[in-house]
């Protein structure tokens, strides 16, 4: 066997690539045992996808210093870690690169030196640690290599002791944790570090005759990526071995960034993420850091990492959707044909959304000069009370990443074979032509459909086709069906204070200072191509409701409406007094929702106002 006496970058760098190789093409294995520390099905997804970036990154890179290319993978590894198990193996790199980031080239021993200390420093990168997880088959690594390098210098000979200790070490965590014994399963995300070292252990192996083919490999997959710009995996389903349910009492949102130029130790900020939630992982240093946290608010999670540093990256999973979305495609009878994914121009009630696995990719919100993706990363209330009490508030929107999109359509297709992306109006935006951009990566497994609406009349379509799909339409039968009632939806929305339309430049000159005078106000909507139109006047502030109502009556009486779906910017006794007004008239029977107007279309309607989108039967 060939033996080794020291590691160059040159060699390293291949062996990562490889190790990266091989999490990327055994992501789906692992997002199928996914249980701990929560069962959602994604610890693959996320491993791989920092696998990714660790291979984009240092594609076409040739350091030769150990410590360029160390420093290298752990900084591409923060950027693009996702999720719990890829902060820890950023993290494991940063120790690795902290440890050697001065070293020419190293031996057996100082590897081993490093690993033992890269594994301690992962280790108090979490809050709470667990025995039985990755951090037990790193440091049952670590010490297999201190071992065998105490009597022996050959680098292959130590790694793949190592590596034995390290698949022994991952049997164990089959028996450590109540949530793995019960599935009868391996901790996933120890399993994609034993991944990781089997690639590397593999190129090591095979010497010079096996570099080019695995780095080859590595380098296509790695371009194939940058190329598209998707930042997420198309997993397949996840196994039913996975439980129905996870922990419904745990914190239901998944809440990541990267953080920058830190004042505050990485102690305290672990201290005071400890207060929000739980599953905390600090991965980095002070100048750049990756977060982690489950959360029920990842709004004051956010909060608190904007008051330390510049934060960026942010990202908000639903993991009670993605627990719902599993149990689903495991219950009987039968699977969704499709899944549904919309974007935050669709306001429809949070609880409807969840109930029927509805996807929302988030569209970015900028206040006073800080972006973060719409959802539950803003507080509306805190909005609202800016708006009320700041007359210059600035707040604007732009549409969502494709990095964004990439991960909801990836997401979707785990619990079905297609998905429908519903969009806000093309008529308004570029979110749509942006998400039919990314869908392009997907195969043709993502379809898509212009809404030709926004807000309410969005969710109307949306929730309309979330009945299709679970009533076992299939999405070739459906589409025609969607695309016939994409523009016919009613949509009036009543505003009442006109300062963000005045400000934004949508209202000016005489007309301006005519409604303002006479104390006219605006009923705003869309025609059938998707474009903004005036849909009427209204006089005085109380009669906003009274005038939508008139406009929408004989639309809702005899059954001629699916159903209403009524918004509001901080009005809730205004739209649920509209809600009763329409019960009187259609009956108690019709399907009335309520729900508040996200940031995205509040920027625009402001304080006080109301809409309400009527979705005809013919």
């Amino acid at each position: 066997m060939l033996k080794i006496a020291y590691l160059d970058g040159l060699r390293l760098r291949r062996a990562i690539l490889a190790g990266s190789r091989s999490i990327i093409v055994n992501a789906d294995e692992l997002n199928a045992i996914n249980v701990f520390p929560v069962p959602d099905g994604d610890t693959g997804t996320n491993m791989a996808s920092t696998a990714k970036s660790i291979a984009v990154s240092l594609n076409g890179v040739l350091h030769k210093d150990v410590g360029s290319v160390l420093r290298q993978a752990a900084r591409s590894a923060l950027e693009g870690a996702r999720g719990n198990s890829g902060a820890i193996l950023a993290q494991f790199l940063q120790g690795l690169a902290h440890e050697l980031g001065s070293e020419m080239r190293i031996g057996a021993k100082r590897l081993a030196q490093a690993a033992v200390s890269a594994a301690a420093k992962t280790k108090a990168a979490l809050t709470s640690p667990r025995d039985g997880t990755i951090l037990t088959v790193l440091d049952d690594w670590a010490c297999a290599l201190c071992e065998s390098a105490s009597h022996s210098d050959d680098i292959l000979n130590v790694f793949l002791s190592g590596f034995e200790a390290a698949k022994a070490s991952l049997e164990r965590t089959r028996y450590i944790l109540p949530e793995m014994r019960k599935a009868g399963v391996v901790d996933a995300g120890a399993k994609g570090f034993v991944h990781f070292l089997d690639g590397m252990a593999d190129l090591l192996k095979l010497g010079k005759h096996g570099i080019r083919r695995l780095a080859s490999e590595s380098g296509r997959l790695a371009a194939g990526f940058r190329e598209r710009m998707v930042s997420a995996l198309i997993p397949a389903h996840p196994s039913s071995a996975l439980p129905e349910t996870g922990d419904p009492e745990g914190p239901r949102f998944c809440t990541e960034a990267l953080v920058q130029g830190s004042a505050a130790s990485l102690d305290s900020i672990r201290d005071g993420l400890a207060s929000m939630g739980n599953s905390v992982v600090v991965a980095g240093d002070e100048e750049m850091m990756r977060i982690h946290v489950h959360s029920d608010k990842p709004a004051a999670v956010f909060d608190f990492l904007e008051s330390i540093g510049s934060v960026e990256q942010h990202k908000v999973d639903d993991m009670e959707l993605q627990r719902r979305l599993a149990a689903r495609l495991d219950s009987s009878p039968g699977k969704k044909p499709f899944t549904i994914v919309t974007d935050t121009g669709c306001d429809l009630p949070t609880a409807f959304m969840l109930e029927h696995g509805i996807i929302q990719v988030p569209a970015l919100i900028t206040i006073d000069g800080i972006t973060r993706p719409d959802g539950p990363a803003l507080d509306l209330g805190t909005m609202h009370a800016r708006m009320e009490k700041d007359p210059g508030f600035n707040l604007s929107t732009s549409q969502p990443t494709d990095a964004a999109f990439g991960r909801a359509f990836s997401l979707a297709l785990s619990y079905a074979d297609e998905a429908l992306y519903i969009g806000l109006t093309s008529a308004m935006s570029g979110t749509f032509q942006a998400g039919k951009r990314v869908a392009e990566a997907f195969g043709g497994r993502i379809r898509c459909l212009d809404s030709k609406s926004i807000t309410a009349g969005q969710g109307a379509l949306v929730a309309f086709a979330a009945g299709l799909a679970e009533s076992g339409t299939f999405i070739d039968e459906a589409l025609p069906v969607l695309d016939e009632k994409s523009g016919r939806t009613e949509l009036f929305v009543a505003i009442k204070d006109l300062r963000s339309l005045i400000r934004s430049g949508r209202l000016h000159g005489i007309k301006s200072l005519v409604l303002r005078k006479f104390g006219l106000k605006p009923l705003l909507g869309t025609d059938r191509t998707g474009k903004a139109e005036s849909r009427g006047l209204y006089i005085g502030e109380r009669n906003g409701v009274p005038a939508l109502f008139a406009k929408i009556r004989k639309l809702i009486s005899k059954g001629r409406a699916e159903s209403v779906h009524i918004v509001h910017v901080a009005a809730r006794k205004e739209a649920e007094k509209l809600a009763a007004l329409c019960r009187t008239c259609a009956g108690s029977t019709i399907r009335i929702h309520v729900s508040d107007m996200g940031p995205l279309l509040a920027s625009i309607g402001w304080l006080g106002a109301v809409g309400i989108a009527i979705l005809p039967r013919k």
